[in-house]
């Protein structure tokens, strides 16, 4: 399995950390949602080490999506009343059943594709990485990562009215090497997420992780 996590529903931070007088655990306190989990119990991914902490593993936020999901809801409700109108305009049952599937199963489709898209996309935080995991199609997925140490800056861009509303943004990592920047695309609390980093890399090189 390329991914995966369960929901730290008690919030209970480590020890090791909640000792820490670092900003980053406030923004780790009452937080915890289905796009913003942290010390998420039992997570795993691909080349996790044993002894490896995750801090934090995040999704895009709901907002980000909300143009599909407009569009989905305005299907459903084209494809009723399309079943009523042809069922008393054109006499036909059977033309109103056609139009009413034709149309739920496009909405059925764009709704499973973005479930997919936000469910399998997930950027996790760890005490030694961040890991950025975009699943491309049904059995192909790409894992883009950076070690804390090579993390050289970090920057958060929020966008137009709804961005700041729903407080979502991308933050952008800049490493050394060949993976010059891992993004965190549209994920919930962007500044927080950025201020959570800095902390990290601080305890790296200060060796306290």
């Amino acid at each position: 399995m390329v991914f995966s996590t369960m929901k730290n529903s008690n919030e209970n931070i480590p020890e090791k950390y909640s000792k820490m007088d670092k900003s980053f655990i406030a923004h780790l306190q009452g937080k915890s949602s289905e796009t913003f989990m942290p010390f998420p119990r039992n997570t795993t991914f691909v080349g996790k080490d044993n002894d490896e902490q995750v801090i934090l593993v995040t999704r895009r936020h709901w907002g980000a999506f909300l143009r599909q999901i407009l569009l989905v809801i305005f299907l459903v409700i084209l494809a009723i009343v399309s079943l009523l109108l042809a069922s008393k305009f054109l006499g036909s049952v059977l033309i109103g059943l056609a139009l009413f599937l034709i149309i739920f199963l496009i909405a059925l489709s764009i709704a499973m594709f973005t479930f997919l898209k936000w469910f399998f996309n997930v950027n996790i935080i760890t005490d030694q990485r961040v890991v950025d995991i975009d699943i491309k199609a049904l059995f192909t997925y790409q894992a883009t990562e950076a070690r804390l140490d090579k993390i050289e800056d970090i920057t958060t861009k929020q966008v137009g009215l709804l961005s700041n509303f729903f407080n979502l943004g991308t933050v952008y990592v800049q490493t050394a090497g060949s993976n010059a920047e891992i993004e965190f695309d549209e994920i919930a609390n962007p500044k927080e997420v950025q201020d959570i980093l800095s902390d990290l890399l601080e305890l790296k090189k200060g060796g306290e992780i």
